[in-house]
């Protein structure tokens, strides 16, 4: 592993800083100075009051998360004519790490959602790393010896420290939006330990997603539905425009955080989408211009289903423990127009349409980093290991 730092890693570097940024130009003229809280982490309670439930907004959202529903389950009616024919090697028993993992995870989430206050919230960290363990074993098995932590263990040390900033940047970005969400009792612990505890915490978010993308990768249905479609090309031009559009959008997103909420997932990873493939990096749409959108769909299902258990394993941290809510990690919602129709999890229903898009951020995050220390950017555990999948020509 090593750092190269050419002029296009420089652009890569201030596209970070601008994502960082921009809001800011917009949310300075809007509130008079920063935002209310800014800065403060973990913040406790809300900023401002949020605009209250929006039939119209809700509709809008739910339309287009129809959209991106048909195209998961319908893909022929985007023109996906025929599936790939890719077929899975055969698996492997379960590795050690499997069981040790699964008796974490397990051990933890009873504790998490029932055991005593003062053990309950110590357990998210190890809830996650069990799970993350338990996940790649399975990996593993169905892979015939393939893993991230059998077979790209640089890579998964590296996701891991990646994950801290990845995640403190999306918190970061919370305060732009006045806190969309919010952790209640964070006040259990000292300062130091504090901190610490938070950045271990954000370790588990990128491995975690990632986990669940090379598993959802081993699932030959699942890879071969989108693996043949129609195959697209955006010319730099348009790229430009979009790379202009989404820095707009981070502009507006801070002086409209309200009324404009839903940039807060989508602006982040189409500046930085788009600037990795003008710079000309590997980026999950890349393969789209051989009409293999598999990369991009399982990118964002993989955000997609990690979020439910993220969710739901959240909401029972509080919901068994009835009023005496004592975990660090705890947070709600107040994300405005849509927070209603809440299903297990403190997460409004049209709110896991975010997680599609942050799969993509989730992906940009790991390929700056990659990129920058000259590590593969894509791992494609179903290859042969001496296999490296087809990842088009760079722009």
């Amino acid at each position: 592993m090593g750092m190269r730092l050419g002029r296009n890693h420089v652009w890569l570097v201030l596209a970070v800083l601008a994502v960082a940024a921009l809001p800011l130009v917009g949310a300075i003229p809007r509130w008079g100075g920063l935002p209310p809280r800014f800065g403060e982490f973990p913040v406790s309670h809300d900023g401002a009051v949020k605009p209250g439930f929006s039939w119209p907004y809700f509709l809008a959202g739910a339309a287009v998360a129809g959209v991106l529903a048909l195209f998961l389950v319908a893909p022929a009616l985007f023109g996906f004519h025929r599936p790939g024919t890719r077929q899975r090697r055969p698996r492997r028993a379960l590795p050690f790490w499997f069981w040790i993992g699964l008796v974490v995870n397990l051990t933890s989430w009873a504790l998490h959602w029932w055991g005593p206050l003062s053990v309950a919230k110590v357990t998210f960290i190890p809830l996650w790393w069990g799970f993350i363990f338990t996940a790649d074993g399975i990996v593993y098995a169905r892979t015939n010896g393939r893993s991230m932590f059998s077979t790209e263990a640089r890579r998964a040390i590296t996701i891991a420290l990646v994950s801290i900033p990845g995640w403190g940047l999306f918190e970061f970005f919370n305060f732009y939006a006045v806190e969309f969400w919010v952790y209640p009792v964070s006040w259990i612990f000292s300062a130091t330990m504090q901190a610490i505890w938070y950045l271990l915490s954000f370790s588990v978010v990128l491995p975690a997603v990632f986990e669940w993308y090379t598993l959802l990768h081993t699932f030959d249905g699942l890879w071969n539905r989108w693996h043949e479609g129609p195959a697209m090309t955006i010319p730099r031009r348009a790229l430009t425009a979009l790379l202009i559009g989404g820095m707009l959008s981070l502009v507006l997103f801070g002086a409209f955080p309200f009324a404009l909420f839903p940039l807060f997932w989508v602006g982040p990873p189409l500046v930085l989408t788009t600037a990795l493939a003008l710079l000309g990096f590997w980026t999950p749409f890349r393969p789209i211009t051989h009409g293999n959108w598999s990369p991009v769909v399982l990118a964002g299902l993989a955000a997609l289903v990690n979020g439910v258990f993220w969710e739901l394993w959240n909401y029972g941290s509080a919901y068994f423990h009835g009023t005496t809510v004592t975990n660090p990690n705890y947070w709600y919602y107040d994300i405005p127009y849509v927070n209603r129709f809440h299903p297990f999890s403190e997460m409004p229903l049209l709110g896991y349409a975010g997680y599609l898009p942050y799969g993509f951020l989730a992906w940009v995050c790991w390929l700056v980093a990659a990129h920058i220390l000259d590590l593969r950017p894509n791992f494609d555990l179903t290859s042969e290991p001496d296999q490296e999948p087809d990842l088009g020509p760079a722009r």
